[in-house]
């Protein structure tokens, strides 16, 4: 499959679902916390906001667009300082390797964390592997229990962002270790659905 086709599809809840026609999804590291973003401006630009994940200083967005430049555009515009702007090439989740999809809300006693995960080339690699990774990731879940849950990871050309719910950081890096997953940073957030 060449990689136009295979970034058209993106494998969320256990299923190919295409994107917009030509869109890719970008996620957008951010120095401040998003404000909303008008639905004026995004339908001039033809973007569309997935989720924000709010922290302070550490705060991120989803967007798809259908190129990186028409979303620096809107970001000029909107008046949005970016820090990084990260194609995602590929949408990991539980499902991928049998799992249970994640809740629609945390649990009780859980935060959202995003967790960065540098693995260079990992959005690159075959649907074999990716489809390993969340097995391990799955399986590591399973020896920890409720205290922890994986919604999704962005894969990217350099690493994950990695949308888990957890009870604290500890559990997450215990579950990296259980899973053979690196860990950069893990950043508590407040994630926010449009």
């Amino acid at each position: 499959m060449s990689q136009k086709i295979f970034r058209a599809f993106l494998f969320i809840a256990g299923s190919m679902v295409a994107s917009s026609v030509g869109a890719t999804q970008f996620f957008v590291e951010l120095p401040a916390p998003l404000e909303n973003v008008s639905n004026d401006i995004l339908t001039e630009y033809g973007i569309e906001m997935h989720f924000s994940f709010s922290a302070g200083a550490d705060s991120y967005a989803v967007f798809e667009a259908n190129s990186e430049s028409s979303l620096n555009q809107l970001l000029k515009e909107a008046n949005i300082n970016s820090e990084k702007i990260s194609e995602v090439l590929f949408v990991n989740s539980p499902e991928l390797g049998g799992g249970m999809k994640a809740g629609e809300n945390p649990r009780g006693g859980h935060q959202v964390f995003v967790i960065e995960r540098p693995i260079p080339g990992v959005g690159f690699f075959g649907l074999d592997k990716k489809k390993k990774i969340s097995q391990n990731s799955n399986s590591a879940i399973a020896k920890l229990g409720e205290i922890i849950e994986w919604d999704r990871s962005y894969l990217t050309s350099e690493g994950t962002y990695c949308v888990y719910r957890a009870d604290s950081p500890e559990t997450l890096r215990e579950h990296g270790a259980l899973a053979g997953a690196p860990i950069g940073r893990i950043i508590p957030v407040e994630q926010k659905t449009y």
